[in-house]
């Protein structure tokens, strides 16, 4: 009996996934480099994990769900019908709008706006039944340099 009740701890122990900022741990789903976290985004009603930079938090904000830190801000909603290929498609069809990359559930693109050029990027990632969309805050106009690690972290997003 106490080597099946050992058996099973050792067990269990060799499936507990740690994860560390510090270093950059590899877990059962993804490595997680140094200077970054992975984070639940439970708080923002939503039953995956994302990897973000150290610091960055899931947030609800009077109805509003973002994914935040310093220099970073990801603006969460549910998207119903809207899909990757239907951006893609408005996107193209737009001639103030260029299509700069594509991720397995993104893209990037500069859209000129008021004689103003920005980058934004959008996300549709389904967990659980429910189809969501992640997308950058608008508020200033970014650069591709700050778009891209807030794209890169939802592309890590995975269910739990």
């Amino acid at each position: 009996m106490k080597k099946a009740i050992a058996f099973a701890i050792l067990a269990t122990l060799g499936c507990t996934t740690y994860v560390s900022a510090q270093g950059g741990t590899t877990t059962s789903k993804t490595a997680v480099p140094a200077g970054k976290e992975r984070i639940s985004l439970a708080p923002i009603e939503i039953n995956a994990t994302m990897i973000v930079p150290a610091g960055v938090k899931a947030v609800e904000e009077t109805y509003s769900y973002y994914i935040s830190g310093t220099n970073f801000v990801i603006s969460v909603e549910s998207a119903y019908d809207m899909t990757l290929d239907k951006l893609k498609a408005n996107i193209a069809a737009d001639p103030d709008k260029k299509l700069i990359s594509t991720k397995e559930h993104s893209v990037i693109y500069k859209e000129s706006m008021m004689g103003r050029e920005m980058v934004h990027f959008e996300s549709y990632i389904e967990i659980e039944g429910k189809l969501y969309r992640f997308y950058d805050k608008r508020v200033a106009p970014l650069t591709l340099e700050q778009i891209t690690p807030m794209c890169e972290a939802v592309e890590t997003i995975q269910p739990m």
